[in-house]
């Protein structure tokens, strides 16, 4: 897992995710797996370092906004019931199918979704019924448990409820780590656990992603994040279409 031509493409791709997290503030976890899923890593063990560091850097956005930070609990806890099941769920999934043409095929469909999503920004103009929430985090689970990425689903869901997005970014956060730990608490009670080459992973990584994370964040001050984000999100709908291809490929 140390070999330094890979090593080296992990650090740049934590980097680049670090970095858009802090201009755009999502897009962390989804990038870093995105390019893991061309390298001959194991794309489990992968997922639990970018998990360790994704609850790291939700823990500094939390503690650095708690003052302006706005948590609606009741939202929290209703979606959580739906994360509670899903995300159990999407990690039987990569255990049982992690290698398989079919995992390509859902990692690939849900990097073509979170891209389209992002880049097209689907306006919700009235607030979504109660019961589609328990579904937004049961397919939000499932996605954190498989490939540590919830976005979609429960953000636009929770961007429904309010008409200032900016008032809901506390609860996503709260809900996106508390999400992450959940999935850690899986890895540790059904997968093999946090072994140490995951620990030391991502202790090299966090210095690079609190330091770019927070470049990202000065520079969204200053350049106009529309450009930035073509880029970034048409990347990934790029390879999302690479992994359907290949998943297609190995089912034929």
């Amino acid at each position: 897992m140390f070999d330094l031509p890979y090593l080296s493409l992990f650090c740049f791709l934590v980097g680049f995710g670090a970095f858009s997290q802090g201009f755009t503030g999502i897009g962390f976890g989804i990038i870093i797996l995105a390019g893991i899923a061309f390298t001959p890593w194991d794309f489990e063990r992968s997922a639990v370092v970018v998990n360790l560091l994704v609850v790291c850097l939700n823990l500094i956005i939390i503690f650095v906004s708690r003052k302006d930070a706005r948590i609606n609990w009741a939202l929290v806890g209703f979606i959580l019931l739906g994360s509670a099941v899903g995300v159990p769920l999407g990690y039987w999934f990569i255990l049982a199918v992690g290698d398989r043409p079919l995992f390509r095929l859902v990692f690939g469909a849900t990097l073509t979704a979170f891209a389209a999503n992002e880049l097209f920004r689907p306006r919700i103009r009235t607030p979504l019924p109660k019961p589609v929430g328990l579904i937004a985090g049961l397919l939000g689970g499932f996605s954190n448990g498989a490939f540590t990425a919830a976005g979609p689903p429960i953000a636009l869901y929770v961007y429904s409820q309010h008409k200032e997005p900016a008032l809901l970014k506390g609860t996503l956060q709260i809900l996106f780590m508390t999400t992450s730990v959940w999935r850690i608490a899986n890895v540790m009670m059904f997968g093999k656990g946090i072994t140490l080459p995951v620990v030391k992973l991502a202790a090299l990584a966090l210095p690079i992603t609190l330091a770019l994370a927070y470049a990202g964040h000065l520079a969204s001050r200053r350049v106009s994040s529309r450009t930035f984000l073509m880029v970034v999100y048409t990347l990934i709908a790029f390879a999302g279409v690479m992994q359907i291809a290949k998943g297609l490929k190995g089912l034929g």
